[in-house]
């Protein structure tokens, strides 16, 4: 084999090579649930610092609330927290997502608003965040099948003519979106998102460019490869 074979077949090897770390990197920055460096703390519906505030005591009062569980399609333990109205039988709920990297405790003011409008609230954790299982991130595509589990649960306990409201922000907006596309019950009368993002691959390659100062080409295809190895999922199906 001539040298320049050699050193083009070395080159590609070590490309393939490296593409398939950063691909992991990526994905274990992105994907997997850990404390991000990179979120400052504004993304909405994750900020737990409201210690103090009204709604936030209201909704810590363990005589306000109950604790749901579920095992989701693939076996994961789900957990989220139950608001009952004040008034009985309104016969209306509102299930609220919360946004990437929080938790069902970061709702409070979302949860005390819907409350207050006379609904029974429901403030799941999506999984692999909060106390619901999950070893990955599935921006909404994964939980929109969680969230249909959710409204089942609600028909159950509440009653067959329960009124449902989705309410999501952020990756949760998301959420409710992918799952509006779903054989929804008619119980499901509203669906409201909250600065969303429009699909993974655009709100990761705007990321990897704002904190990387690199192309999305060829960097996100081959983290969207890693995530359907590792999570069963590509980006392009979000």
């Amino acid at each position: 084999m001539k040298l320049r074979w050699k050193i083009a077949i070395g080159v590609a090897v070590l490309a393939i090579a490296g593409l398939g770390y950063a691909g992991n990197y990526f994905y274990d920055y992105a994907v997997v649930p850990s404390e991000k460096d990179f979120l400052e703390g504004d993304t909405p519906g994750t900020d737990e610092n409201q210690t103090g505030s009204e709604a936030q005591n209201w909704f810590t009062d363990a005589a306000n609330r109950e604790m749901w569980q579920l095992t989701s399609e693939d076996d994961l333990k789900l957990s989220a927290i139950y608001l009952p109205a004040e008034e009985k039988n309104q016969g209306k709920t509102a299930i609220i997502a919360h946004g990437y990297m929080g938790n069902a405790e970061t709702m409070a003011d979302y949860a005390k608003m819907y409350h207050d409008l006379g609904y029974n609230v429901l403030v799941p954790d999506a999984r692999g965040h909060g106390q619901s299982e999950g070893d990955y991130i599935g921006f909404g595509w994964h939980e929109r099948k969680d969230y249909l589990q959710w409204i089942d649960e609600i028909l159950a306990k509440n009653g067959s003519e329960e009124t449902i409201t989705l309410y999501g922000i952020s990756m949760g907006a998301a959420t409710v979106m992918m799952t509006s596309g779903e054989d929804l019950p008619k119980n499901v009368t509203s669906i409201i998102e909250d600065c969303g993002y429009t699909n993974v691959n655009e709100e990761l390659g705007y990321q990897l460019d704002q904190l990387f100062g690199l192309p999305a080409f060829p960097l996100m295809n081959v983290t969207s490869l890693v995530t359907k190895i590792r999570a069963g999922y590509f980006f392009g199906e979000a």
